[in-house]
């Protein structure tokens, strides 16, 4: 079993209800009565004052959305659902914020693109696949999960990748590429994408970022921990150095790789090493096999003897 979340039906429920009804207080008292009755949830009122607050009124209001779709997918979670698609996303903010304590179990696919801070906080195993862009902060302070996108992701991609006594952080894969500051003071996690942006990799004190597309300028400024690795041409910014591929790094390329070796379509993934450095692989958004040889590759690390 899946359950379907169509975000335009909530829509037209709120349209509804701001065409006959114009005091944000009985706009809201409406609100909770039909999403009580279609979806068993109800919305705080602290929603309901931040609403009128920042936007006037509440229909209007892309927080009342927002705390809806994941006390949606909460409930969810709660009653044993594993299985979640959201059609027609409309780049919401923070959807997937879900601050469950414990690790849950949850697949989720998000049919459109998602807006800022898509997965935040999350911790959960599975897989979240966005078949479409992911704007900024993505899994931003995320403690365990694997997360797909399918198109690119804006501003601090995994910024913040939590690594902590209980969780290791969370792998995400880009398939067409991110902007600046990816990975920027993570702690821990794995990163895969096809293009990083400027200063990517930003005070990074563990975690690793593997940029197999083209790189932005002065990566892992202030570094203090983790490792990147990038084509040649990278520059690294102050406090960072550029080092060798040495036999370890072809290992942690091969692990960080057979977390995404499914859905890259890699060949003959065990085989990779300094011996037999060439990845070959096929990013569906770029539809050709592409070979990586890891000759031409560098590894970024702190520099500690600048700091």
């Amino acid at each position: 079993m899946c359950y379907i979340l169509d975000i335009d039906e909530l829509g037209i429920i709120l349209k509804e209800i701001g065409s006959k009804i114009s005091n944000p207080d009985m706009q809201f008292e409406r609100i909770n009565t039909l999403f009580e009755q279609q979806y068993g949830i109800k919305l705080p009122e602290g929603t309901k004052r931040a609403s009128i607050e920042k936007f006037g009124d509440v229909v209007s209001s892309p927080l009342i959305m927002e705390r809806a779709i994941n006390s949606i997918i909460s409930k969810k979670v709660i009653e044993g659902e594993t299985k979640l698609i959201i059609k027609n996303p409309r780049s919401l903010y923070r959807i997937g914020i879900l601050s469950f304590d414990k690790t849950i179990k949850l697949d989720l696919v998000v049919e459109g693109n998602v807006g800022n801070f898509f997965g935040a906080f999350c911790n959960f195993d599975g897989t979240w696949t966005v078949k479409g862009n992911s704007e900024n902060g993505l899994a931003d302070k995320g403690y365990k999960g694997k997360i797909i996108v399918e198109g690119f992701a804006t501003e601090l991609a995994c910024q913040n990748n939590q690594a902590t006594e209980f969780s290791t952080g969370v792998d995400v894969l880009i398939k067409k590429g991110c902007m600046e500051r990816a990975m920027g003071q993570a702690r821990g996690g794995r990163l895969v994408t096809f293009g990083a942006g400027y200063n990517s990799g930003l005070y990074m004190s563990g975690g690793i970022l593997l940029n197999l597309g083209l790189p932005g300028e002065l990566f892992g400024p202030g570094m203090v921990g983790g490792v990147i690795y990038s084509p040649q041409g990278t520059i690294a910014a102050e406090g960072a150095k550029i080092d060798n591929l040495s036999i370890e790094d072809y290992s942690i390329i091969r692990e960080t790789l057979r977390v995404f070796e499914k859905e890259l379509y890699i060949e003959q993934l065990n085989d990779f090493s300094m011996e037999n450095p060439v990845i070959s692989l096929t990013n569906k958004s770029m539809e050709d096999v592409q070979k990586y040889d890891m000759r031409d590759f560098i590894k970024i690390v702190p520099d500690i003897v600048s700091q």
